[in-house]
């Protein structure tokens, strides 16, 4: 039977639930204020360079932050559908976050690389078959690593690009995500997905569009749109398309060596 709860309790629940950060403030603002939240579905759009999977291996940096600076000190899972994630680029960001972070503390410790590492979960999700065999398991997997609090799907496209009609897909995407859905709100995880831009003609806004369709909108939280910036190349730009408990925002971040980092201004 439904619990019936005062708004009160709801904005209670809501506004207590940790941030994943993303190491720029102005990157976080365009999530809601401290970053990616649990219990939330997102979404990243955007053409190929424009910065969705290093936001993604940021965030599975960030999720390790230290309780003692507010951080999770939490795992997360990355299903990788299309080759994306290399392991070197996340060391690279793992230990660029860990070490700002560190030197914050009063006794700064070195960051332990390999112990860094083992807290990312990785698995190949190439192909239909394999993905869906593995979104079937994901409940054990979470179960079985509850320090999890971030799971990331790059991309939640590629797996339904052949070989499954139109029909098909939305069907068994939608049940998938509603299974995720319900594993984000009772796990309190935040689930972050990279999607693709396709092209579609006669449409006053422009022609580029996210892929799987205008009904997949409404099943995230948020949708976050990523781009180059025109001035400047280095640069990328966070266009808050939806969100739930946010107004829709500009952010504007790079990419460094260490991972993703706000703009410097000039003085």
């Amino acid at each position: 039977m439904a619990q019936l709860i005062s708004a009160v309790e709801l904005w209670q629940n809501e506004t207590s639930l940790p941030s994943v950060p993303t190491f720029s403030q102005s990157l976080d603002k365009v999530f809601g204020s401290d970053g990616v939240q649990l219990n939330t579905m997102n979404e990243l759009l955007g053409l190929p360079g424009s910065g969705k999977t290093q936001l993604c291996i940021q965030l599975c940096a960030s999720i390790q932050i230290p309780t003692i600076l507010g951080g999770l000190d939490a795992e997360a899972l990355y299903i990788d559908t299309n080759t994306n994630f290399t392991a070197k680029r996340f060391k690279e960001t793992v230990v660029g976050s860990l070490n700002r972070c560190h030197k914050l503390l009063e006794n700064p410790a070195e960051v332990d690389e390999l112990a860094a590492l083992r807290r990312l979960h990785y698995v190949n999700a190439f192909g239909l078959e394999k993905f869906c065999a593995f979104m079937y398991q994901l409940p054990n997997v979470i179960n079985k690593h509850d320090k999890i609090k971030l799971i990331v799907i790059d991309s939640i496209t590629f797996p339904f690009k052949v070989g499954i009609s139109s029909t098909q897909r939305t069907g068994l995407l939608f049940r998938q995500m509603a299974e995720l859905q319900k594993l984000a709100v009772q796990k309190q995880i935040a689930i972050v997905m990279t999607n693709e831009m396709s092209t579609r003609m006669g449409l006053s806004s422009g022609p580029l569009v996210g892929s799987l369709g205008d009904a997949w909108a409404h099943r995230c939280n948020k949708r976050v749109l990523l781009s180059h910036d025109e001035h400047d190349a280095s640069n990328r730009i966070a266009l808050c398309l939806k969100s739930n408990n946010s107004p829709n925002t500009v952010g504007r971040f790079r990419i460094t060596q260490d991972g993703i980092r706000d703009i410097e201004t000039k003085t």
